[in-house]
This record gives structure tokens, C-alpha cells and sequence, in this order.
């Protein structure tokens, strides 16, 4: 009896192996197949990406020809009306868009020129005399509601995080600072390349860096600061205030901009005959010649998008007689 049921036992055993092996050899199919799906898929975003990164690159030459058009029409002038200086524009692109904003760099505050040595000059007190940029930044400062100390503190900080000498300014910071850090670091002692390397100076949070953002750029390899008079815009009323050092108040820089014709100035005299700026122009004529009607720096914020897959750049681009220049690339978008 017991021999008789040997075979059934066995049979089972072999089918329960067969079932085990066909379990296998689904689980690996399966496997394989998710595998295949999964590399396609990512070979697919590859190719997606790669495809919008191109995209936005094409931005670029499009920049270029928008902007020698403007230039050429204008003769070099640069205002609001032109046709680089519109919103939200967007191209379609085969499976997916382009889309662009171009703004002139001479309508914000130029972190660089406070770099610039004013050679050993000193103010009434003895003190290391500051640059007119530096003076017109504790404006910017002023102006945005901050105190003069706090002003004055932070001016004297970014200075010596800029300029080429390892001497702290009375109020400012350098190397020593920067070294005592629970992250130790160094002042860069160099021009900055994007207005983010603000956060990295000591005494500007957060909350401070946000509040500045509307008003301040970072032009690579230039360390001037001339605004654009006809391109700063009615809600940046504080930059054209501190460009006085602080000596023109908020809403009348409100109301210049607001009486600015349609198509900007047509020479830099014509603002300089304004009522509320004649007057301070006569004070410090020295103020004069950190105005200007036209541009040679632009920033291009693109981004462009195949199907599901987003790339964003950001391209610093420089006019140079009738070609253009990239100067810097930033990737993703960073503030």
C-alpha cells in the first residue's frame, strides 16, 4: 500500500517543481521586460532633455537677433518699448515651447563696482574714503528702509569681500572673519559672477538677499555702475533713489519714472533737466555720469520644455560693436 502511493508523491513533487520553475521564469521575464521599460525610459528622457537643452540654447541666437534689431533701429538707445523688452513670450518648438525674458543690466545695481580702490583717499574723519558706487549703494540700502548703521555695516562688508586688498575696512570683513566661520572660508577678493555668491558675505541673511533681489545683478568682468534711465521700471523707484545717495526720496523717483516718455529718454541730458534732478546734479556733479540711456549687458532667463522634460538657462550676453557675447551660463534657474 505504502509502496503503491510512492509514484503519486513523486508526480506531485515534480509538478510542484515545474510550477515553481514556470514561476521563475515568469518573475525573471517580467523583470526583464520592467528592466527594458525602465532603460527606454530613461534613454527617452535623455533624448527629451537633450532635445530642451538645445531649445534653449536656440533662445540665445534668437536674443541676438532681437536685440541687433532693437540696437540698429534705435542707434544703440535702449527703452521698454523695444521688442526684447516684452513679457511672456513663448515659441512653439516640434513636441514642446520656448520661452524667454530679456532684461537689461543696466537697470539694476552692479554688486562689482564696489569693488573698485578709492587710492588711499580719506573722508573728513580720517576714514577710508567710499567709492561713489559704494555711497550709492548705502542709498539703495537706505532707501529700502534699512538704518544707516546697518547700512553703512553691510556696504563696507561686500567692499572688502570684493576689493583686491586683505584690509578691513572699519566696519567691514575679511579673511580673519571668514576664517573663524564653523565653515571657514575666505573673502573672494575678486569680481563676483552671479549675484547669488551675495549670500556667501557676511551679514547677508536670507531675508536681506530676498529684499535685494528686485534691485541688484552681478555683471561678470565689469565693475561699473551706470543705470539705465530708461529702462529701470516704476516698482525699482529705490535703485533710482539711491543712485542719489539717498538724496532723492522714494516717490519722487516714483513720479521721474512715471513722467518718462513712452520710448524712454532720447539723451541723457533730456533727464538731467528734470526738476527734481537738476537741482542734486548741480550739488555733485560727479552723480552725472552714473546715468546712461543705453546698454551693452542683457540677461536672458530661457526655458524650454519636450514633453515632460524642462531645462532653464540663464545667459549673460554682451554687445560688442555689431556681434554679440556670452559672457556666463548658469543651468536650472538659480536666483
Amino acid at each position: 500500500m505504502v509502496m503503491g502511493k510512492l509514484p503519486k508523491q513523486q508526480r506531485g513533487v515534480a509538478l510542484i517543481v515545474v510550477l515553481l520553475i514556470v514561476a521563475m521564469v515568469a518573475i525573471i521575464a517580467t523583470n526583464i521586460n520592467s528592466r527594458n521599460q525602465l532603460s527606454m525610459r530613461r534613454t527617452l528622457n535623455l533624448a527629451q532633455y537633450d532635445q530642451a537643452y538645445w531649445y534653449a540654447l536656440s533662445a540665445e541666437e534668437l536674443t541676438k537677433k532681437v536685440l541687433k534689431q532693437d540696437l540698429d533701429d534705435s542707434e544703440g538707445r535702449v527703452h521698454l518699448q523695444q521688442y526684447w523688452a516684452q513679457a511672456d513670450v513663448v515659441f512653439p518648438a516640434e513636441h514642446g515651447e520656448i520661452a524667454g525674458k530679456i532684461s537689461d543690466m543696466r537697470a539694476c545695481f552692479n554688486l562689482n563696482s564696489l569693488s573698485v580702490d578709492t587710492k588711499n583717499e580719506t573722508n573728513g574723519n580720517g576714514q577710508p574714503k567710499l567709492p561713489l558706487a559704494a555711497t550709492q549703494y548705502k542709498g539703495l540700502l537706505v532707501a529700502l528702509g534699512m538704518d544707516e548703521f546697518s547700512a553703512e555695516r553691510l556696504t563696507h562688508t561686500l567692499k572688502d569681500y570684493l576689493d583686491e586688498d586683505t584690509t578691513a575696512s572699519p566696519f567691514g570683513a575679511e579673511d580673519a572673519e571668514y576664517e573663524s566661520r564653523n565653515v571657514p572660508y575666505r573673502a573672494a577678493n575678486t569680481l563676483m559672477n552671479h549675484r547669488s555668491e551675495l549670500r556667501a558675505v557676511m551679514g547677508y541673511s536670507q531675508d536681506i538677499y530676498l529684499k535685494l533681489l528686485p534691485y541688484i545683478c552681478v555683471i561678470p568682468g565689469d565693475d561699473r555702475q551706470l543705470l539705465n534711465v530708461n529702462t529701470v521700471k516704476v516698482e525699482q523707484a529705490a535703485l533710482l533713489a539711491g543712485m542719489f545717495n539717498d538724496k532723492m526720496s522714494v516717490s519722487e523717483a516714483e513720479s521721474i519714472i512715471n513722467q518718462r516718455p513712452g520710448d524712454g529718454f532720447e539723451t541723457i541730458e533730456d533727464f538731467k533737466e528734470n526738476s527734481s534732478v537738476v537741482s542734486l546734479l548741480a550739488a555733485d556733479a560727479a552723480l552725472g555720469s552714473s546715468f546712461v540711456v543705453n546698454s551693452h549687458y542683457f540677461l536672458l532667463e530661457a526655458g524650454a520644455k519636450v514633453d515632460t522634460a524642462v531645462f532653464r538657462l540663464e545667459s549673460v550676453i554682451k554687445t560688442e560693436g555689431a556681434g554679440f557675447n556670452i559672457l556666463t551660463r548658469q543651468f536650472g534657474g538659480q536666483k
